[in-house]
């Protein structure tokens, strides 16, 4: 018999973590992780600018509908976000984001840990 691994009941339970943006008496709600297809751009366009004293705003601005999603950056966009906020927007959710992603790397490198024989005999 093999192991299972329950990636539904992983992703239900991550479900319970959106992050919840107040912004112009609404309420946005984002996923806990951006979806690996944005996060794989917005890679690609930090890379691509990593020389640059700043990063333009066209960036900002996909990077921003990228991790609201279309619908939710829309709304935002129709009621006058400005350039500054879409900065601080963007800086704000990715340090929630790679917050999380620290947090459960260290969470996993922690579960299941167990010593190896030569550790336990002392030997290196």
């Amino acid at each position: 018999m093999g192991t299972t691994i329950d990636f539904d009941a992983y992703r239900q339970e991550r479900a319970n973590d959106n992050i919840k943006i107040k912004a112009f008496g609404e309420e946005l709600e984002l996923p806990p992780s951006p979806p690996l297809s944005s996060m794989i751009e917005i890679i690609d366009m930090n890379e691509k600018m990593e020389s640059e004293a700043f990063v333009p705003q066209k960036q900002i601005e996909q990077m921003l509908k990228l991790s609201l999603g279309k619908n939710q950056y829309k709304t935002l966009m129709e009621k006058g976000i400005t350039i500054e906020e879409s900065e601080w927007l963007v800086k704000k959710l990715w340090s929630i984001y790679n917050k999380s992603n620290e947090e459960e790397n260290e969470q996993d490198d922690t579960k299941n840990v167990q010593n190896s024989p030569s550790q336990k005999n002392g030997d290196s």
